[in-house]
């Protein structure tokens, strides 16, 4: 080898060696780009640690051991995660908010000055809804109303066809539009979905029922009568059970004990014929966090007779305090924790509509097609709150993990395609270990 080809070969070897050592730097600078370090919260070291490959947008590859996100994990600002195959920063403490639809968690890959496309409710990553037979998903579906589209099979589990109007004497109306009620239950019941026949309501024609119930149930003589009522009715449609919708007996009132043994009466007798008894109950804790006290009318004998309760656990108030997540808990917390009832016959009631203005949230979509991103949104000149995307799939994972199932009042108050709050529901029960 001539000394002129040494000195060419040297020279090569020196320009490649540095060559490597700058991409090497520039990979580094990549990785710290897209995936910075973060404080160690408690979530993150209890948390197991996966691996995550996360494009960029030259189609580079990082790996990441951030940990997985948990919704029941708390986490602090710095906090870093990975979710649906990305990385999250935490901006602020934070707990079972969902990231990418909760404003307290930050893309780092944004935030790092790279751009991503907006991904949509349903992603690759959530490609699928469904139910499983040990949680329940009760949908109310209001007599008066007619948009059968509304009822996702895919994912309900119980209808309550709503509503039974009790009368003073101890009987019943005749049921509203009843070809659809049989519909219904000839249709869910090819799905697998039971159909239940809802007694009460709050009102009928603008008029309290409350009234009507004590009257109906004053004596023992109307009570039977009641009963029968109610049983001829849910037998006549084939109904697979009654809930029962009393809004509401009163702790120190004879309501109580009429309530009482009414239910105790209708269990008896459905029980027998192999069908369901369900009831409405009150929320159990106000918006300020206090006990209810009349939801102590619903007596433990009730709640031993019952196969399960549907928790009215929205409302509460108006602005923010209708329906928040944490009014949620606190509800449950009375059902489970203070009356001791099994967790696994505790349904958890969620809104499917805004107050104050009672605006059904298909209606919110259609004036504001961003609305499924936010509990919040001026509605016809109005501030009006309600449960969007996020806080609708934070409350059925809650309750996957807590309870025995999720209710919706009411289902035709849902929007359609993607932005279905049924469909953030079912996508949350499929993806729920």
């Amino acid at each position: 080898m001539t000394k002129k080809t040494i000195c060419i070969f040297l020279l090569g070897l020196v320009c490649g060696l540095t060559l490597m050592g700058a991409f090497a730097w520039h990979a580094q600078q990549l990785s710290a780009e897209a995936a910075p370090l973060s404080l160690v919260s408690t979530a993150q070291k209890s948390a197991p640690n996966i691996a995550l490959a996360l494009p960029l947008a030259d189609s580079s590859q990082v790996s990441s051991t951030a940990p997985v996100w948990s919704p029941e994990s708390v986490y602090t600002g710095g906090d870093t995660i990975a979710y649906n195959g990305k990385l999250y920063r935490a901006k602020w403490w934070t707990q079972g908010e969902t990231p990418g639809q909760a404003d307290v968690w930050e893309d780092t890959f944004i935030a790092a000055g790279h751009q991503r496309s907006t991904p949509t409710a349903t992603s690759a990553a959530d490609p699928t809804v469904g139910k499983r037979e040990d949680f329940k998903v009760v949908g109310y579906y209001p007599a008066w109303k007619e948009d059968l589209s509304k009822l996702r099979y895919d994912v309900l589990t119980h209808v309550n066809y709503a509503f039974a109007i009790p009368t003073a004497e101890g009987g019943l109306r005749p049921l509203d539009n009843a070809a659809q009620a049989q519909q219904i239950i000839r249709d869910a019941h090819a799905s697998g979905c039971k159909v239940l026949l809802a007694v009460g309501g709050w009102s009928y024609n603008d008029t309290p029922l409350e009234a009507t119930f004590v009257a109906a149930t004053e004596t023992a003589e109307k009570r039977t009568a009641f009963a029968e009522a109610i049983m001829t009715m849910c037998t006549q449609y084939g109904f697979d059970g009654i809930d029962m919708d009393w809004e509401h007996p009163r702790t120190d009132s004879p309501s109580a004990q009429a309530y009482e043994a009414l239910m105790l009466d209708l269990a008896g007798q459905l029980h027998a014929q192999g069908k369901l008894l369900s009831a409405a109950v009150l929320s159990g804790a106000t918006a300020d966090g206090n006990i209810y006290y009349d939801a102590a009318a619903h007596s433990d004998a009730v709640l031993q007779a019952v196969d399960y309760i549907n928790v009215m656990a929205y409302d509460g108030g108006d602005g923010q305090r209708h329906s928040s997540y944490d009014f949620a808990v606190n509800c449950a917390a009375y059902w489970r924790e203070t009356r001791q009832h099994p967790a696994d016959k505790v349904v958890l009631g969620v809104p499917f509509y805004a107050r104050p203005s009672w605006a059904a949230y298909s209606d919110l979509l259609a004036a504001d097609k961003d609305a499924w991103q936010h509990d919040h949104i001026t509605f016809n000149g109005m501030d009006v709150w309600y449960n969007g995307w996020a806080t609708i799939t934070q409350k059925t994972r809650y309750a996957m993990n807590h309870l025995g199932g999720i209710m919706i009042w009411e289902l035709t108050q849902d929007g359609t395609g993607e932005h279905s709050l049924l469909t953030a529901i079912g996508q949350s029960v499929a993806q729920t270990p």
